[in-house]
């Protein structure tokens, strides 16, 4: 089976901010799976950026025809594929959306839906939401930690708390609810005072496997009166959260990446991470951010309860979630017609 993939190759498409999440996480699982003979790439929004709209969509056009792939999956980003592009390649490939954030972006996945023969969905609830209203073409294909990247190393822990993600108020305020009661997070992505880029994807790993309780926090809006109060005395807070367009929770690649190198995790809940994990037993969460700290002093205290979280989440995790199954089932689903 041939299979091309539409998708930016770089972060955003912006080449010094290294590849894209699609390309770790969706491409080169499908070339562990399918082997890279089988895997041609069309890196979209260079050639957006290159040619301009039309002319990008004529190459895409001329590129599958040339290619013949046996299924076609496209990762989108805005409005840079036409959607007659799409229907022109019927009957020549399969075609697959494969949604991120459907979830939260229910207005640009419904405008989609109808011009692909497939789609996907990461979120178990929005799967079941588009099978109740008869879509036949939904395949659940979560997003998975890409196995060949996120390992297990065994190295000696480093730090009691860490953070792996972007600014965000919200993340801000909760920092400061922890610094109050005394503990330390060290944090690392772009946005945060001091730090000016990402980790490479090599030194996240290594920081997830020297942590002793990784947090995973929301990026969405919150209605709490208390960070709405903080965030109205901080401009920067302010500014972000006028910015936001997530108004919807879902499981997000963070939550098997951890679990993927055997590491601690401490994440906010969300429905459907239950189905993912068993809660407490595979992954531990914390319900609001007031009763965060005296989560995170009890799994600093108890050693052996934590490591067996960890443990019992990386098994799990081997089993059941790596992003080469889940891509694997996504295009033999679409070239078998499900």
């Amino acid at each position: 089976m041939k299979i091309a993939f539409v998708l930016m190759k770089y972060d955003y498409g912006v080449k010094e901010r290294g590849f894209s999440y699609e390309y770790f996480n969706v491409l080169i699982p499908a070339e562990d799976v399918f082997g890279k003979e089988n895997i041609v790439l069309f890196d979209f929004l260079s050639e957006y950026k290159n040619y301009g709209k039309a002319k990008m969509n004529s190459l895409l056009y001329d590129f599958i025809k040339s290619e013949k792939p046996d299924v076609t999956v496209f990762c989108l980003f805005k409005n840079e594929i036409d959607e007659n592009t799409v229907l022109k390649l019927k009957g020549m490939t399969n075609t697959v959306c494969y949604f991120i954030d459907d979830p939260w972006r229910q207005e640009f996945a419904r405008h989609w839906i109808k011009y692909f023969d497939y789609f996907s969905t990461p979120d178990f609830y929005m799967l079941k939401q588009y099978q109740s209203e008869g879509f036949k073409q939904v395949i659940y294909s979560p997003f998975g930690f890409n196995s060949s990247i996120y390992t297990k190393k065994d190295l000696p822990l480093k730090y009691d708390v860490s953070f792996v993600g972007g600014f965000s108020a919200l993340r801000k305020w909760i920092f400061n609810l922890l610094a109050k009661e005394g503990i330390k997070v060290n944090i690392f992505g772009r946005g945060w005072a001091g730090n000016k880029s990402w980790l490479s994807i090599e030194e996240m790993v290594n920081v997830f496997n020297q942590s002793r309780i990784n947090l995973n926090l929301s990026n969405a809006s919150s209605y709490d009166m208390n960070f709405l109060f903080y965030s109205l005395r901080a401009a920067h807070s302010i500014k972000n959260i006028i910015r936001t367009k997530k108004n919807r929770e879902q499981v997000k690649g963070r939550h098997y990446e951890i679990n993927g190198c055997g590491a601690f995790q401490l994440s906010y809940f969300v429905p459907g991470l239950n189905i993912a994990y068993e809660i407490d037993k595979e992954i531990a969460v914390f319900d609001n951010p007031y009763n965060l700290a005296d989560q995170i002093k009890y799994f600093l205290k108890n050693d052996d309860h934590r490591l067996t979280i960890a443990n019992a989440g990386y098994e799990r995790s081997l089993k059941e979630h790596t992003a080469q199954s889940y891509i694997k089932n996504l295009c033999e689903s679409a070239f078998k017609g499900i």
